[in-house]
Order: structure tokens, then sequence, then C-alpha cells
């Protein structure tokens, strides 16, 4: 298989996956940094931890996906596409697994649930080598976060409210340098300095 045909897949039964652009700037941060041990929040079918193993062959994933349905599917593509070795799918809420997780990445991909990415940024800076790599995708949800607009349901005022929270929290933290790209939904990439 493809990863066109698994994007082509996902695209007609209204699986999120990556925006081409945000799916170019993963692949290519991960190629140059070439990390050993990536840890990933949302898993969906597998699309983006396939991006990133197909970037950096050494590597191994650790991903998190609520869905149980939706974490077959995936282990499924990542069989498909020789990398089921290389690969845990842990099942379950990253707000339970995240605290709970041990050891170290040299790279984070947070694609999670978008109200949680302030809570989660404690602990995936501890999880987190320095001199590792954070990115972050949909930081600018669906453009709410710069501007609320009044007439907007609760859940997304709510939503853009935390992620602007973790923006601002993410962009001046002093341990971290961070670029923010206004690709896609807005994709935040962070170094770990100290």
């Amino acid at each position: 298989m493809e990863l066109s045909q698994l994007e082509k897949f996902a695209r007609e039964r209204y699986i999120p996956v990556m925006l081409d652009d945000t799916k170019e700037l993963l692949f290519n941060t991960v190629k140059e940094r070439q990390p050993r041990r990536i840890l990933e929040i949302g898993t969906a079918i597998g699309y983006s931890g396939i991006v990133m193993l197909s970037a950096s062959e050494r590597a191994t994933l650790n991903t998190v996906e609520l869905d149980e349905q939706t974490a077959n599917m995936a282990r499924a593509n990542f069989a498909e596409f020789g990398m089921s070795h290389r690969v845990n799918v842990f099942v379950g809420d990253a707000r339970e697994i995240v605290p709970q997780l041990t050891g170290s990445y040299d790279f984070i991909f947070l694609d999670g649930p978008k109200g949680q990415y302030e809570t989660f940024f404690p602990y995936l800076t501890d999880l987190l080598e320095v001199g590792g790599t954070l990115v972050c995708d949909n930081v600018l949800y669906k453009g709410l976060v710069e501007h609320v607009p009044e007439n907007k349901r609760h859940k997304h005022i709510t939503v853009a409210r935390n992620m602007r929270a973790f923006l601002e929290d993410v962009t001046t933290n002093e341990r971290y340098s961070t670029k923010l790209y206004r690709i896609g939904d807005g994709v935040t990439i962070s170094t770990k300095i100290r």
C-alpha cells in the first residue's frame, strides 16, 4: 500500500489525517533530526506514525489512541507498511496514560485532544530529552485561537482558550526554543534546550 492510498481511504471516511503541507513539515523535521524514540499522542489510523517512521528508519514509536477500533485499524496499517515491530499502540485516554509514561523520548508528536495540550505539556516536558523535539499540530485550532467569534459554540470557545494558553506557554517557555508555522491548522516545532 502507498501512503497516498491510506490518505484517500481516510478522507473518504472522514477520518482526520494531516494536510499535505503539515505532513511534509513533519516528515522533513523527523528526517533532519533522526530520532530513536518517538512518542505520539493521537494515533488515529496510523498515518502520521507511518510518516514519521518512514523518515527515521532507526526509530521506534509509542503511540496513544483513545478508540479501540481505530487503534486496530492503525495496527493493521502499520503491519501493511512492515512497521509493526517498531510500534507499540497504547489504547486508552491520553489524560490517564501520559502521566504514567516512563523513560525518555527524543521526539514527541502531539496531535491528540485539542483542549488538553496544556494539561499534557508538563508531562511531555519531563519525558522529552534535552535536545529533543516537540511537534504540536492544530495549535491555531480552526483560526479560533487568535480570534474567537461570538457565534461559536461554547465547546469550541473553551478548546480555543485552552489552546491559546498552551500556545502562550510553549512559545515563551525558557526550556524551549519554539517556532510557529502558519500552515495547515498551525504547527509548532519546539526544541528542548534545557
